[in-house]
């Protein structure tokens, strides 16, 4: 996962949280109770999903990265750096 999505999951599981918090506070007033209560535990399965769903996605992109992907510093010091220049021999004609 880049960081730039990473942010936005984690912007948008705290919004989710806040939001929650707001309702637990306007929960106070009787009538409102149950109503409120609802949409409470509502956005915070959302903010659950959210993050164990980021979770997920981390965790299925390590799986799903080949074995081989990283280099090793065997094959570096065999291979030329991509800014260097490559010598070829020169053909006569």
């Amino acid at each position: 996962m880049d960081a730039a999505s990473q942010v936005n999951i984690s912007i948008a599981a705290l919004a989710c949280s806040m939001a929650a918090l707001v309702f637990s506070l306007l929960a106070a007033f009787p009538g409102l109770k149950h109503v409120l209560a609802a949409l409470r535990d509502g956005i915070l399965w959302f903010a659950l999903f959210l993050v164990l769903g980021g979770v997920a996605f981390v965790v299925w992109q390590q799986v799903q990265q080949p074995a081989g992907a990283g280099i090793t510093a065997s094959h570096a010091e065999d291979q030329p750096m991509r800014s260097q220049a490559v010598a070829t021999p020169a053909t006569g004609r």
